[in-house]
């Protein structure tokens, strides 16, 4: 009878051996959700970075194209009627200083980070709406009113609608060179009929006469059915500036300061100065605001008046000169300046002694070499420990991006003596 063998116990881990393998496992876990951790905050701050890059970059291309135009007249013509010069208090072809509030970044949260003061920069031209029709019918020679095509855009003029002295003016296309009508506009109608003003007789808020101007009331010539038509409304400021917007129409509270560019018509012995609410922009229906980007905590704005070798309001590092601040004292320094570089014999004279003074052309812009240098700083919503300057022991902290940009505009140095 064969004998029978005892049971061997199984195998397995003893306690020790698995409190061993828990740990290796925890320590391996803990260092991969670091490197996983480490490498989402790495996505994200890229991608803010990468966001701040575009936002700034954005901001600065599209005022690019608005900053270009800069002294557009169409027609080309002497202001002295308009421009009221000869005192800081009146608005100028060209204006830069600092804005007299500070910005507020106010967050969802409740916290509020007062920025330091930013500039603005303002300037006068007629705007191209970019708005254009076509007449639906013929609009015969001494006509008052006509029946026009306008595609879209309609909305847009209406804002500039409703003003005898800084009248909306539809310019005929096909016209020519020497025979160009440009009628000022009294209302348009939602079936696209133009009513011109007739008001040609007096004088207008700046002393020129209605009848003796380069707008008309009234049709000069004949224009056939087909005929192509723009619009620009004369005579405006432009301004850019950085205010504080609330963006979310549920939060009114969160503000985010915004740069801005706004629009009114010229006011004789005035300088453009329109109330910067911190809620909702002013309500005024003369002048119009569009937010060109969010999220900018810093704007720098200096000109030269030599194609770019010198700035008048900034130092080379990048701090402000001292009374630079103010109007005031921006227009005694750019003053000095126009009288030293132009000069003393020629039909240039009136500028050397009168500088910004001179009643005669108040367009001084249109014989130098201007070019403006914008510094657009923006910066990230949230803190974050990564942005911090100190990593031993760091502290949330914003990230900015400064991106500059030289302008010179296409419509000065026109009467150069170059």
């Amino acid at each position: 009878m064969s004998e029978s063998k005892p049971h061997s116990p199984q195998a397995g881990f003893s306690l020790v051996e698995l409190l061993v393998a828990l740990v290796f496992t925890a320590i391996l876990t803990t260092g991969m959700l670091r490197i996983f951790a480490s490498s989402v905050s790495g996505f994200y701050t890229q991608q803010e970075s990468l966001g701040l890059q575009r936002a700034s970059r954005f901001a600065l291309n599209l005022v690019e194209e608005e900053v270009i135009q800069a002294g557009y007249l169409f027609p080309p013509r002497n202001l002295r009627g308009e421009l009221a010069v000869g005192t800081p208090a009146a608005q100028p072809p060209v204006l830069l200083q600092q804005t007299d509030y500070q910005p507020v970044w106010s967050d969802p949260n409740g916290t509020t980070v007062t920025l330091d003061k930013v500039d603005e920069l303002q300037f006068v031209q007629d705007l191209n709406l970019e708005v254009e029709g076509t007449f639906a019918a013929d609009a015969v020679e001494g006509a008052a009113e006509a029946l026009v095509s306008i595609p879209s855009g309609k909305a847009t003029l209406d804002k500039y609608l409703g003003s005898s002295d800084h009248p909306l003016v539809m310019v005929m296309l096909d016209s020519q060179i020497h025979q160009v009508d440009m009628v000022r506009i009294k209302s348009i109608s939602s079936g696209g009929k133009v009513t011109l003003d007739p008001n040609s007789s007096g004088l207008d808020a700046f002393g020129n006469e209605r009848g003796g101007g380069f707008f008309s009331g009234i049709f000069n010539n004949l224009h056939k059915k087909g005929a192509p038509c723009t619009f620009i409304a004369p005579l405006r400021v432009v301004r850019y500036a950085v205010v504080p917007r609330a963006l979310d129409p549920a939060d009114p509270t969160h503000m985010i300061p915004c740069l801005v560019r706004q629009t009114a018509p010229l006011v004789k012995n005035s300088i453009f100065k329109p109330l910067m609410d911190q809620t909702a922009p002013d309500q005024d229906p003369s002048w119009t605001e569009q937010i060109m980007v969010e999220g900018v905590s810093g704007l720098k704005v200096d000109i030269s008046i030599d194609g770019g070798k010198t700035f008048l309001r900034y130092n080379s590092d990048g701090t402000l000169k001292g009374g630079m601040d103010t109007w005031a004292n921006v227009y005694a320094g750019l003053d000095a300046a126009i009288k030293s570089a132009l000069p003393g014999t020629s039909v240039l004279a009136s500028h050397t002694t009168k500088g910004l003074g001179d009643t005669l052309d108040p367009m001084w812009t249109n014989y130098l070499s201007v070019t403006f240098r914008l510094d657009v700083e923006t910066r990230t919503r949230l803190a974050r420990a990564e942005y911090a300057a100190n990593q031993a022991t760091p502290t949330p902290a914003f990230r900015t991006r400064t991106v500059t940009m030289m302008i010179s505009p296409k419509n000065y140095a026109l009467g150069s003596m170059l």
